[in-house]
C-alpha cells in the first residue's frame, strides 16, 4: 500500500477507475478495428465469389465448360495442396500464379492495383511434395 492510498483512499482508488477506464476504452477501440477488418474481408470474400460465379456461369453458358467438367476440374485442383477439403491452401495457389507471398512485415495494400495488361497465363500447376 503506497502512502497515497494510505493517506488519500479515495483519489488512489479513482486514480485506479482512470487507469481501468482508459483500459476497457482501448480494449473496445481495438474490437472495433477488428470488426471493422472482418467485415471488409467478408465483403472481399463476397465480392470475389460473385465474380467467380459469373466467370463460371459465362463460360457453361456459352459452352466453353460443362458443369461435369468444371466439378472434376476442381476436384483436381483440390487435390494439389494434399488437403481433400473443398478447398485450396492461398500459398498453392500463389505457386501457381508465380507470385511470391508477401513479407510479414511489408505493409499491406488497402487499395487493389489495375489490372496489368498481357498477364501471363496459369502454368501447368504442379503437386506439392509432401511434408
Amino acid at each position: 500500500m503506497s502512502l497515497l492510498e494510505f493517506f488519500y483512499p479515495e483519489q488512489a482508488q479513482a486514480a485506479r477507475l482512470r487507469e481501468i477506464a482508459h483500459t476497457l476504452k482501448a480494449n473496445e477501440s481495438s474490437k472495433k478495428r477488428a470488426l471493422r477488418a472482418t467485415d471488409e474481408l467478408q465483403d472481399d470474400i463476397n465480392t470475389l465469389a460473385l465474380v467467380c460465379m459469373g466467370i463460371v456461369a459465362a463460360l457453361v453458358e456459352k459452352g466453353l465448360i460443362s458443369e461435369l467438367d468444371l466439378e472434376m476440374q476442381l476436384q483436381r485442383i483440390d487435390g494439389l495442396d494434399a488437403v481433400d477439403d473443398k478447398g485450396l491452401d492461398p500459398n498453392v495457389l500463389r505457386g501457381a500464379l508465380g507470385l511470391k507471398k508477401p513479407e510479414a512485415s511489408a505493409p499491406r495494400r488497402r487499395v487493389a492495383k489495375p489490372p496489368v495488361a498481357g498477364n501471363r497465363p496459369l502454368k501447368d500447376v504442379k503437386k506439392p511434395k509432401a511434408r
